[in-house]
């Protein structure tokens, strides 16, 4: 093809321009039926080629007239990959009735290890242990804290801090747990008249 066809069309002569887009559309034809996308069929991937053929015939740089159809059909292919990657970025619209290639249903295929009224009991007695830990007392929350966060010498650094007695200290702990192990075992009622 003469480099002219090219400059004609830069210039934006109509007849020229349709030449380049006649010339470079089996180009544009092989790279649309090797690509499947969801939101598109054969044309409109085609036209997309069009499109950026179109765009750019007016960038075609005149000092490389004979590389414009390679720099075209590189614009076709970076136009359609671009799209590939707009689709492709944005997840499939699926629910858990919707059926796989098989016909299986993705709600069947669901498995889990864990055990539902496992998970619920656990959850429930963490709640219970949270509402006996909000009867204490500030004092008897902190030693408790102290305690959980170290069960091995928590009491030390919570008396050195607080400078009180470590056998107070163990003594508050004591009376603490006894409140929330009472609080589990019992009724609510019953804790709220806990001396």
């Amino acid at each position: 093809m003469d480099d002219t066809i090219f400059l004609l069309a830069k210039n934006g002569n109509k007849d020229a321009i349709e030449l380049v887009i006649k010339t470079v559309e089996p180009f544009i034809f092989k790279q649309c039926r090797r690509m499947r996308l969801r939101e598109f069929d054969y044309e409109d991937l085609c036209q997309i080629g069009y499109m950026a053929v179109i765009k750019g015939i007016p960038k075609i740089n005149t000092d490389h007239l004979s590389t414009a159809p390679s720099y075209l059909m590189k614009c076709v292919h970076n136009a359609l990959k671009y799209e590939a990657r707009r689709v492709l970025s944005r997840p499939e619209d699926a629910s858990l009735e919707t059926e796989d290639k098989d016909g299986i249903k993705y709600a069947e295929k669901l498995v889990s290890d864990e055990d539902t009224e496992e998970l619920f009991f656990n959850n429930h007695d963490r709640t219970k242990i949270k509402e006996a830990f909000d009867i204490l007392c500030t004092e008897e929350k902190n030693v408790i804290s102290y305690y959980i966060s170290d069960p091995y010498g928590g009491l030390k650094r919570y008396s050195d801090l607080y400078k009180t007695d470590y056998r107070k200290s163990r003594y508050l702990k004591d009376k603490a747990l006894k409140k929330m192990r009472i609080y589990l075992n019992q009724d609510e009622y019953f804790v709220s008249h806990f001396p």
